[in-house]
């Protein structure tokens, strides 16, 4: 027969293996909770198609630089006739494209320490230190983007050739204060390089690419920020 003290021990046994079970199961949980909102957000920020980080991403990457007070370059890359592109081939090879084109930019940026995002139809961006050189860089990101391209049809495949321009800005927290400023100035120059023809790049001269400030502009930018 067990004494009181006996009975006392496994009482104190039990309640302790219960409080211990608790706390593991609490803390599993939580990290449970924690790893699934990083996944949301990550998923919230990435492009389906290309892999990418979409829009959100690049808003989140920027802020994030500039938080940091950081100075950045940005260079805006839009892709020259996609209509044409597609009333040719359609939209399925237009995604192909899309999908290539991404790669390239990526393994582009990623060279210079920076990062690729796509905007939105045929426009991406890269965020690059600004201590690198991104008119440099901007030319690469063009010539690479100008490379025969592969396309599979239901037929055979053809190879294509689709070039880009690119609009180059840099941005200095201390100096701009507003972050929308970056993209505001890349699409003005991007916007003078599309004016000057295809394949062609232009980085953003104040004296001669003046224009409304960020609370006006944006409303001929299409930031789209979470």
């Amino acid at each position: 027969m067990s004494t009181p003290a006996q009975i006392t021990a496994v009482l104190l046994a039990i309640a302790i293996t219960a409080a211990i079970t608790y706390h593991l199961t609490r803390r599993h949980t939580a990290a449970y909770h924690r790893a699934a909102v990083t996944a949301a957000v990550n998923e919230a920020r990435r492009d389906d198609l290309t892999g990418l980080d979409n829009r959100t991403g690049f808003h989140a990457a920027l802020a994030d630089i500039v938080g940091r007070r950081h100075p950045v370059s940005v260079i805006l890359i839009n892709l020259d006739g996609t209509r044409a592109f597609v009333s040719r081939f359609g939209h399925r090879a237009l995604d192909q494209l899309l999908v290539l084109t991404a790669g390239r930019l990526r393994h582009v940026a990623s060279a210079a320490g920076g990062s690729a995002f796509r905007l939105r139809r045929d426009e991406f961006a890269v965020i690059l230190d600004d201590r690198v050189d991104a008119a440099d860089y901007a030319a690469r990101l063009v010539a690479a983007v100008a490379e025969p391209t592969e396309i599979q049809l239901l037929g055979p495949s053809v190879t294509v050739t689709v070039t880009a321009c690119a609009g180059v800005a840099s941005f200095s927290p201390y100096a701009d204060g507003d972050r929308r400023l970056a993209l505001i100035r890349a699409d003005r120059a991007m916007r003078v390089a599309k004016r000057a023809g295809r394949g062609q790049t232009a980085v953003f001269d104040p004296a001669t690419m003046r224009g409304p400030d960020a609370t006006a502009a944006s409303e001929a930018v299409d930031f789209g920020e979470a």
